[in-house]
């Protein structure tokens, strides 16, 4: 009785994978914009 979910009723924002690749992409990019803030004002 093990029903596998459709791509339709999963919302990307729940699969643990995306949440995962998310996180770090928005770490990168914060990181990234903090070197430039700081990198121009030296």
């Amino acid at each position: 009785m093990t029903r596998i979910l459709s791509a339709e009723e999963t919302p990307w924002s729940e699969i643990p994978g995306v949440q995962l690749i998310g996180a770090i992409l928005g770490i990168l990019l914060l990181v990234a914009a903090i070197r430039a803030l700081f990198g121009k004002g030296r």
